[in-house]
């Protein structure tokens, strides 16, 4: 039934007519997991934002305590707002626009997706559990990995609590187009600031699949062979950033940047805007019910979807090759819940 729900409802996209855009600068943001190495940058980058109004920082590290008060001492941008302890929860979630997961245990040497999603599932459900009590109308973006498999398990999750929306909840994906700008812009010897590359897929290795056929501007050339060996440097990024920190920590830094960039982007479309974002929703033009792209989002959210682009040979294959991993990955999510649901029983 979840299935055909999410495929159905993003059939038709919402009618642009029907948006009522109302200028709004009273923007509340909440990050969850902000005493994270990852969650405290974006904290500090997102408490400068003068478009946010109220920052609400949570974590059950009761550290994030003294990150709130620090970030309280900015005399610029919004008024930050702490909380901790479970019993905390609903409070940093009640009036919010936008939520930001950053919590959960991050990708490292060794260990495996199951492993990642199998540790990441319980917050990440709690939260939904809150999320649909208390601001079911909130966008609701995760950065939590693996994305593949964590969207489509919350989307499950939020269907069965009866407020699934498939146009407020996304994968933040931003990062891979921040790389693929940087990586490019290296090559071509330009400015990534004025360069925009489609990345398409989804957010694992081997479904990264970067369009330079598309680069923008377009007298910009990236041929077959360079664009073969930027596409395995951008896939191996993340492992790159591991490799270099001895296998105990993953990108942090560029992480945050990127995860603020997308939280701005956001909430400029909050504000009454189009925005465009690179994110992991759900979206059945691909032959799977998740995928990620450049997406078209406004004060309700998610206003279109990533769809057909024209790509070369080599990108049409590697995006064959990623939509079989990306079915497979986004059902290990979908059927999680119910593993979960019957270990719950066991247990009692």
């Amino acid at each position: 039934m979840f299935c055909r729900y999410v495929v159905n409802s993003l059939i038709t996209k919402i009618p642009l007519r029907n948006i009522r855009y109302v200028q709004q600068r009273n923007i509340e943001v909440s990050v969850i997991g902000a005493a994270s190495p990852i969650g405290s940058n974006v904290a500090l980058l997102l408490a400068q934002n003068p478009k946010i109004s109220r920052l609400h920082l949570y974590d059950d590290d009761e550290r994030v305590m003294g990150i709130g008060l620090e970030l309280s001492y900015i005399n610029r941008g919004s008024k930050v707002v702490p909380f901790t302890g479970e019993n905390f929860l609903p409070s940093a979630l009640r009036n919010s626009n936008l939520i930001l997961m950053v919590a959960g245990t991050a990708r490292k040497l060794g260990i495996s997706r199951d492993q990642i999603l199998a540790d990441n599932a319980p917050v990440l459900q709690r939260l939904c559990k809150t999320i649909s009590n208390q601001n079911p109308d909130a966008i609701f973006a995760i950065s939590t990995n693996p994305i593949n498999c964590v969207i489509p398990f919350v989307s499950t999750l939020m269907f069965s609590y009866g407020t699934y929306n498939p146009y407020k909840i996304c994968g933040i994906t931003h990062v891979d187009t921040a790389r693929c700008r940087t990586f490019v812009a290296s090559v071509l010897k330009a400015s990534p600031y004025y360069l925009q590359v489609p990345v398409i897929g989804g957010h694992s290795e081997e479904t990264i699949v970067p369009l330079f056929s598309n680069i923008i501007p377009s007298s910009f050339c990236v041929d077959a062979c360079k664009a073969e060996a930027l596409t395995r440097v951008l896939r191996k990024a993340s492992t790159e950033v591991l490799n270099h920190k001895a296998g105990k920590d993953s990108s942090v830094l560029c992480m945050a940047w990127s995860i603020a960039e997308f939280a701005d982007r956001m909430v400029t479309a909050l504000c009454g805007y189009e925005s465009v974002v690179n994110c992991y929703s759900a979206n059945p033009h691909f032959g799977t019910r998740f995928f990620s792209g450049p997406t078209i989002v406004g004060p309700r959210g998610i206003i279109r979807v990533c769809g057909n682009m024209p790509m070369s040979n080599f990108e049409s294959g590697l995006l064959n090759n990623a939509i079989p991993i990306l079915n497979k990955e986004v059902c290990l999510g979908e059927n999680y819940v119910q593993v979960m649901a019957s270990a719950g029983k066991k247990s009692q």
